[in-house]
């Protein structure tokens, strides 16, 4: 378990180190839509953060991710 959450948590590391290169300040949070997803991830799934402050994974095996906001002046570059 915590060779796979390592794993994740260099992944989404790397992730967000790759958005910042290209420019992206903000990201939106994303949930897994069922019946196994947690009251936190709910709430906080569609939210917009700025790229250095995305809060933790809540807990093991936590299945969001995050998506770039691309603002229209980053498209005209």
């Amino acid at each position: 378990t915590q060779t796979v959450e390592y794993g994740i948590t260099v992944i989404d590391k790397t992730r967000m180190k790759v958005l910042s290169i290209n420019g992206i300040k903000k990201v939106k949070w994303i949930a897994e839509k069922d019946d196994k997803t947690c009251s936190i991830c709910k709430e906080r799934d569609g939210k917009i953060y700025d790229l250095d402050k995305i809060p933790p994974k809540p807990h093991y095996n936590c299945r969001c991710w995050i998506e770039p906001i691309i603002e229209d002046s980053e498209k005209n570059t």
